[in-house]
């Protein structure tokens, strides 16, 4: 009974630590958001501006992925307490006659009959969370790779305002790739 209690605290808090790392990012994104209306207000020329915005893209991406590694670091621990959890309540259930708890014999909804594996996926805070993170920073790599095109094709660039485009995209692009390659070897480690 202890071990359940303490893997069910353990649990929460792993879940409140995602949460509020989720809240960490929603405060960083906001506050580029704000940067970049401050930013665009002063009317600089688009290199200026794009300078400014792959630089935001690089910090943002660079947290995002971060913030991407910690999240899925959560949701490997919360599968093993998963996992330990619904053993100790089949232990605990084996000394317990059916008719005396109410998980046995809860009536059959429509929700319950679909799929528990579909439902978890579609509506997994984890899931969730993967998803908002790592698309963040896709859309900051695709943000810089589109600042350092610009930067080789359009006229208006210095040669030193190229240098550093394609130096924070090479850098993130590389960053990413790596990100996804772990992201896809590690699915079939966690997944049991």
């Amino acid at each position: 009974m202890y071990e359940g209690q303490q893997h069910w605290l353990h649990y929460r808090h792993i879940e409140q630590e995602r949460n509020q790392f989720l809240g960490f990012f929603f405060t960083l994104l906001v506050a580029i958001v704000g940067f970049l209306v401050a930013i665009s207000a002063r009317s600089p020329t688009w290199p200026e501006l794009a300078m400014g915005l792959t630089a935001i893209a690089a910090v943002l991406g660079t947290i995002s992925l971060l913030i991407f590694a910690s999240v899925r670091k959560f949701g490997a621990a919360l599968r093993v307490y998963d996992r330990d959890i619904a053993r100790i309540r089949e232990s605990l259930f084996e000394r317990v006659e059916p008719a005396r708890t109410h998980l046995v014999s809860e009536p059959g909804t429509i929700a319950m009959r679909m799929r528990p594996l579909m439902l978890h996926r579609v509506f997994d805070p984890q899931v969730a969370a993967e998803v908002i993170v790592g698309t963040s920073a896709v859309v900051a790599v695709g943000v810089q790779l589109f600042v350092a095109v610009d930067s080789l094709v359009a006229g208006g660039f210095s040669a030193g305002q190229r240098v550093v485009a394609c130096t924070l995209a090479s850098v993130s692009l590389a960053g990413g790739a790596a990100a996804a390659w772990t992201w896809f070897t590690g699915r079939g480690l966690q997944d049991p």
